[in-house]
């Protein structure tokens, strides 16, 4: 199953699954909703899940999807290559990780070992990993927090945002800017969109 919301990327994707003797396309979803409707219907052995899709995203889809069918094998095709958008996917059992611009044959390999039960991790993908640091889990609130600052939003202005303190906010930026490694706002800021713990837009 082909889970991807631009129809000519469809396309693009079943010419060459179909160009093979043992791959073939049974279902196409455009949004999150619609890949959980149509995994329930034909229990793909495998499904290629974009990531930004209208509606449930491509991570809150896979989740439920493998909520509901915990042998799902999900291989994630996406133009984010943040290292927590990776790790959020193989948290949530992805087993494998590609961007749009794979070549087919890394495509079709990926394809292959995940329907064996297999990870694919390419070797790109798995050096952003390894630049994920332990400890920079961030709690729900420092999320929220985090968020506010990539949009620019002063401490007042977060603090009137959440219904906090000033003083509440303040911690949670130190604890933000410690977690991330960084010396500033500006630099968490930056450091969130590029590693895909916030996304712009």
């Amino acid at each position: 199953m082909i889970v991807e919301d631009h129809f000519l990327a469809r396309i693009a994707l079943t010419t060459v699954l179909h160009s093979q003797n043992d791959t073939q396309v049974i279902a196409e979803a455009a949004t999150g909703e619609q890949a959980i409707a149509l995994y329930r219907q034909h229990r793909p052995d495998v499904t290629l899940m974009d990531l930004r899709i209208p509606g449930m995203n491509g991570l809150e889809a896979t989740v439920a999807i493998r909520r509901e069918f915990p042998d799902a094998r999900i291989a994630v095709l996406t133009n984010y290559e943040g290292s927590e958008d990776i790790y959020r996917c193989l948290q949530a059992g992805a087993l494998a990780y590609l961007l749009k611009d794979s070549s087919a044959e890394t495509l079709i390999e990926a394809v292959r070992a995940v329907h064996s039960g297999r990870r694919y991790i390419p070797p790109g993908i798995a050096e952003r990993l390894s630049e994920r640091l332990p400890l920079s889990d961030l709690t729900h609130r420092e999320h929220e927090v985090l968020s506010l600052i990539v949009r620019g939003l002063s401490n007042h202005e977060i603090a009137a945002t959440l219904r906090i303190s000033e003083k509440t906010v303040r911690i949670h930026v130190s604890n933000i800017l410690g977690k991330l490694g960084v010396c500033d706002r500006t630099q968490a800021a930056i450091t969130a969109v590029q590693r895909g713990i916030v996304h712009l837009g």
